[in-house]
């Protein structure tokens, strides 16, 4: 996922500034892994058939997609 508040070094830039990325439990980004191309259960992508929730910024282009779901491994 690519969140435009964590820089390189994993820190928050923004309402959390300089603590460490929390992922999951941020409300952006819970907020970026809605699309209309996943299931309900935001495990699956219509799209790409392929299991991964990358959110909206990250899936306009199948190399996009990839690039996203590399990050999160």
């Amino acid at each position: 996922m690519k969140c435009k508040f964590i820089t390189s070094d994993n820190l928050c830039t923004g309402k959390y500034n300089g603590f460490a990325c929390i992922k999951g439990q941020c409300s952006y980004y819970q907020e970026s892994l809605k699309c209309e191309y996943h299931d309900e259960t935001g495990d699956y992508c219509r799209k790409y058939a392929r299991f991964g929730c990358v959110g909206k910024d990250s899936c306009e282009t199948l190399a996009d997609y990839l690039a996203a779901t590399a990050e999160e491994a």
